[in-house]
């Protein structure tokens, strides 16, 4: 017993000296100084490449895409070899359809059945069709009459009126015109003292009168546009509606008086239609079990294509697989050209413009390098990618690429590099060394013993190395991973002996808690890349 308790004396006091010399260890690093082991860089001068670099596949332009048009699941008896030259007509897939040959047999004798006795119902069916025929041609003339009251106003007496109102307020306007001119001439005589005042304000009350005419049009012209075509077109309109429902109430009256006297032809005649449809429906199917060529070309899986753009989940096509209805089972590529697709992240499209140009390496052929242009930019994200994560949003965008000189398959893999922007000589330095206080990027430029922030202006990255526009000159010596909080104060956010950092409220003790309520912070990783990396 003495010896587990003291055993378990010497674990509690080795475990109060591990903690012990984690706080010293923190404590001295929030001390550090500018002259200890603290990662730097100098900020480089010299060529530097904005661009985006990526994986892609290689597609044909256009294609024909085969599809499934049988209904439910159906099983493969036989698919021609992937990568067979065809021609148009060639089989190229069959299913098994042996059920459905069945099913038109059955349904042949189902059809003579339902025609045979509508043929023998019909005879019936000529009693009351006359009267029928009346009711139903009295109804027509109705609406016949109606759409042509609603055309005569809209067509005749509308446009009249309005030509009637717009002549008015043209003359009245121009009359308008004519007794201000009249009244600006009478206005200077009567200056130079050659009218009296009653003249002049004759003048004026005639110009009064001409503008009050021009605005009496312009209302007749209001309540005729506004008021009355709305009017009278809704009445129209009202009489057209109700000779209508008449023609569709009187129609129905009648197909109730035929069931009422021969129930038994409608019946009939649905199942013939029934029969019928259903039989023309077998026979669509049977002629889509089997998956001819359009045109001329190389057969390729869809299932294949789809696998070499990451689609795992998609089984490969064999004999004795399943398809369901759409789905893609073939593509035959047409001698259009290739194109490359690529997925790229969100983050970067502020990179991206049609027409930049890009830089191709095909796995087949790693000695070569193929020179295109971006033609396309996705404008939403990529579901597929969405639905495997759904925070990541890509977009597919395609490249058109001069492949001339090597023979080209598609779903080959490839590497893409777009080059948004190229500089011969300019400042720059590790993405990492930049940081923002309030927003506003900094570098922490060391001064003496003491590293300072500076303001900085920043152009685009390359995902490694960031265009410096201004605020810093060559050779200063910056700090490589600097603070990563934001402060209003950018000189509280250089940690020192006398100023120590304060732990944001999440992390603050709190007492009524047993752990003091802190939460866990992983630390950020903290890269030293070289300064001699490739300048791109």
């Amino acid at each position: 017993m003495k010896e587990k308790k003291s055993r378990k004396r010497r674990l509690v006091l080795a475990g109060i000296a591990v903690c012990a010399a984690v706080v010293v260890f923190f404590l001295a690093r929030g001390k550090k100084s500018a002259g200890e082991d603290v990662p730097t860089f100098a900020v480089a001068e010299g060529p530097l490449t904005i661009g985006i670099t990526s994986s892609g596949t290689i597609q044909s332009r256009d294609k024909v895409v085969l599809k499934s048009e049988l209904e439910g699941n159906n099983v493969v008896i036989w698919v021609i070899d992937e990568g067979v030259n065809v021609k148009a007509g060639d089989l190229l897939l069959e299913f098994d359809s042996a059920a459905l040959v069945n099913k038109r047999n059955e349904q042949e004798i189902t059809v003579a059945t339902t025609e045979g006795n509508l043929i023998i119902s019909q005879e019936k069916l000529e009693v009351t069709k006359g009267d029928c025929d009346a009711n139903l041609l009295e109804r027509e003339v109705d609406v016949t009459l109606a759409k042509m009251r609603l055309e005569k106003y809209e067509k005749g007496d509308y446009p009249q009126e309005e030509r009637t109102y717009d002549a008015d307020i043209a003359l009245a306007d121009e009359e308008v015109q004519r007794a201000a001119e009249k009244l600006e001439w009478s206005q200077r005589l009567a200056k130079e003292g050659f009218l009296t005042r009653t003249e002049l304000q004759a003048d004026e009350l005639a110009l009064r009168r001409k503008e009050i005419a021009l605005e009496m049009a312009r209302t007749k012209m209001n309540v005729l546009t506004n008021y009355t075509v709305v009017q009278q077109r809704a009445t129209n309109e009202s009489s057209l509606r109700k000779a209508t429902r008449a023609l569709a109430r009187t129609k129905w009256q009648n197909k109730s008086i035929i069931r009422q006297v021969e129930t038994e032809i409608i019946q009939r005649m649905r199942e013939r239609d029934r029969a019928t449809n259903r039989l023309a429906e077998l026979d669509f199917q049977i002629s889509k079990s089997k998956i001819y060529a359009p045109t001329n070309g190389v057969v390729l899986y869809a299932s294949t294509v789809q696998i070499a753009r990451r689609r795992w989940w998609t089984r490969p096509l064999a004999v004795g697989e399943t398809a369901v209805q759409r789905q893609e089972l073939i593509y035959i590529p047409l001698d259009t050209g290739m194109i490359v697709e690529i997925m790229v992240p969100e983050a970067s499209l502020n990179k991206l413009a049609v027409g930049m140009s890009a830089n191709v390496k095909v796995d087949a052929f790693p000695d070569k390098v193929f020179h295109g242009k971006l033609a396309k930019i996705g404008i939403l994200p990529d579901g597929q990618s969405a639905q495997l994560n759904p925070d990541l949003k890509m977009y597919k965008c395609e490249l058109e690429c001069d492949f001339s000189d090597v023979v080209i398959r598609p779903g080959m893999s490839c590497d893409v590099e777009l080059v948004k922007d190229s500089f011969e000589k300019v400042l720059y330095c590790p993405m990492q060394c930049v940081t923002r206080i309030d927003g506003v990027p900094h570098v922490y430029v060391r001064a003496g013993d003491e590293w300072m922030p500076r303001k900085v202006e920043v152009g685009l990255d390359n995902n490694r190395m960031i265009h410096l526009v201004s605020g810093v000159a060559a050779g200063e010596v910056i700090m490589m991973a600097p603070p990563v909080k934001e402060s209003n104060d950018p000189a509280a956010a250089v940690p020192d002996a006398e100023n120590p950092p304060k732990e944001p409220p999440e992390r603050q003790a709190d007492p009524a808690k047993p752990d003091g309520g802190r939460k866990r912070v992983r630390p950020l990783p903290r890269k030293t890349p070289d300064p001699d990396v490739a300048k791109r």
